[in-house]
C-alpha cells in the first residue's frame, strides 16, 4: 500500500497481532513470532509506546484518524460480497482521502505523502505472505506442509 518500507523508527502501540505480552510498565515487549518474522523482512525498526495513559501522547493523531475512519467507512458496517468487494472500496476511500485537507494545512494527505514517499526504502524482493503460514515436514512415507493448524499430505 506504501510501496516501501519507513526508514528510522515506527511507533506501535500493543496490537494483537504484533504483542503477545507487555512487560510492565514498560516499553519492553513479548513479540508474536510471525510478527517478528514481518518486522525482520522488511526491515523495521520498532518502537513501542508506553503503556496506559502515561504513552497516550506518543501515538499523535493516529487514534483519531483510525476513529475518523471507522466512522466514516464502516458504520454502518459495508453492504458488500466479498472481502474483495470491500478491498476495491477502501482503495477507492484512500483515493478519495488523498484530496482531503486535514484543518488548515497547506497541502493535502495525497501531496504530503507525495513528498514523503520518496523517503521510504524498497520493499525487499522476495513476497512475504502475511496471511498463511507453511512449514514442510516429513513423516512416515509422506511430505506434509503445515498452513497455520492444519495438514496436508503433498
Amino acid at each position: 500500500m506504501l510501496g516501501g518500507v519507513p526508514r528510522g523508527k515506527v511507533r506501535y502501540d500493543n496490537l494483537t497481532s504484533a504483542v503477545a505480552r507487555v512487560l510492565g510498565f514498560t516499553r519492553a515487549r513479548v513479540e508474536t513470532d510471525r510478527w517478528t518474522a514481518f518486522r525482520s523482512w522488511a526491515g523495521l525498526e520498532v518502537f513501542y509506546c508506553a503503556p496506559g495513559i502515561d504513552g497516550a501522547h506518543e501515538k499523535g493523531g493516529v487514534e483519531g484518524e483510525v476513529g475518523r475512519f471507522r466512522r466514516n467507512h464502516l458504520v454502518p458496517v459495508p453492504d458488500v460480497t466479498s472481502l474483495a468487494e470491500l478491498n476495491a472500496q477502501i482503495d477507492v476511500w484512500d483515493r478519495q482521502d488523498d484530496q482531503r485537507r486535514i484543518g488548515e494545512r497547506p497541502r493535502t494527505v495525497g501531496e504530503y505523502f507525495a513528498i514523503e514517499k520518496s523517503l521510504l526504502q524498497p520493499l525487499p524482493e522476495d513476497h512475504f505472505e502475511t496471511g498463511c503460514r507453511r512449514t514442510a515436514c516429513s513423516g512416515p512415507g509422506k511430505i506434509f506442509v503445515a498452513r497455520d493448524h492444519h495438514r496436508d499430505a503433498a
